[in-house]
């Protein structure tokens, strides 16, 4: 490990980029699409791993790898960022889970890129975890030639390049086998989450909605893309006398950009849904976020319920109760 090197580093080529010159919305949109990969990384993992890790809430992993952006740079010609995790005391070597979040999610973005469309994937990976890098990779189509990735966590660093070809590859990756896929544009609306399975619809611009049903590791991608115009490319299922088509099962989703006004009065009118109403925190998580902090002493509970001993609370049932058998009641 090279002290003098930040822990992460990313170096960005392409005619879009200049010497230590970035779009800001090149920037925001790889850097929303790398954290959406590492958190899916580690919720993969942490379904994966032993029964110690097994539970640790969504807001633990994205402590572990939280990152400062602490270095932009050039590289002649390209813009070089450099990242350090905010977290970093109090972990042993072996059992660093932001550091095996990391590694992971990076040299699977290797692998990915080299493998046969049919091999298994990486450790720590799966359709949400390839959705956030495809999303990643779509600065190949803004001028954006290679993004070189670097981790320094050891004697040898590990290095990654993500290139036009790995993000074809990886589009296909998540296209799957192609059986009756069809390709469909519209606004998506209507998610179901819990009662009846996940699935959701599109509205297309002309036609009637079509049912579309994914799996839970794309649940974040739909979440993120809910009433927005997106292309869902998937395997459909035909009414065999009207060719109609009755339902898709999602491939792929992909927000379109430059489409905000278009089927806009499908939209729903008044305050928009929290992301928060479509999740399912613990106990723990709950409290945290309503601030109800531990009780510290038991016998605060002490004499709560059910209260004084005559408070005169059965004596009126009682009377109510001979008041109805006497006809009082109407």
């Amino acid at each position: 490990m090279n002290v003098n090197e930040p822990l992460l580093k990313i170096r960005f080529d392409g005619t879009s980029v200049s010497a230590g010159r970035i779009p800001v919305v090149h920037l925001l949109k790889f850097l929303g699409n790398l954290n959406k990969a590492l958190q899916r990384t580690g919720s993969v993992l942490r379904g994966a791993v032993e029964s110690t890790k097994l539970g640790r809430p969504l807001q633990q992993i994205k402590e572990e790898i939280d990152l400062d952006l602490v270095l932009l740079t050039e590289g002649s010609p390209a813009a070089v960022l450099g990242f350090e995790r905010r977290r970093t005391e109090g972990y042993l070597p072996q059992m660093d889970f932001g550091m095996e979040i990391l590694e992971k999610s990076i040299r699977g973005l290797e692998d990915v890129q080299n493998r046969e469309d049919e091999a298994p994937l990486p450790n720590g990976y799966d359709a949400g975890v390839l959705m956030a890098w495809r999303d990643a990779g779509l600065l190949f189509t803004q001028g954006v030639e290679r993004i070189e990735i670097t981790l320094n966590h050891r004697a040898v660093p590990l290095r990654t390049s993500f290139t036009p070809n790995g993000y074809e590859r990886i589009q296909r990756r998540i296209k799957g086998p192609q059986r009756n896929i069809r390709t469909i544009d519209g606004r998506l609306l209507m998610a179901d989450f819990k009662e009846h399975g996940t699935r959701c619809r599109i509205h297309p611009s002309a036609g009637d909605p079509i049912l579309c049903l994914f799996d839970e590791e794309q649940k974040d991608e739909v979440l993120d893309d809910m009433l927005q115009y997106v292309r869902i490319v998937g395997e459909a299922k035909e009414d065999p006398f009207t060719g109609r088509i009755t339902s898709v099962k999602i491939h792929d989703i992909e927000r379109l950009e430059g489409f905000e006004d278009k089927a806009v009065d499908l939209l729903p009118q008044g305050t928009p849904i929290a992301r928060s109403f479509w999740e399912s925190p613990s106990l723990d998580e709950l409290a945290l976020s309503q601030n109800v902090p531990p009780l510290a002493n038991v016998q605060a509970l002490f004499g709560t319920w059910p209260g004084e001993d005559d408070d005169g609370f059965e004596a009126s049932i009682e009377n109510l109760r001979h008041h109805e058998f006497a006809g009082g009641g109407k």
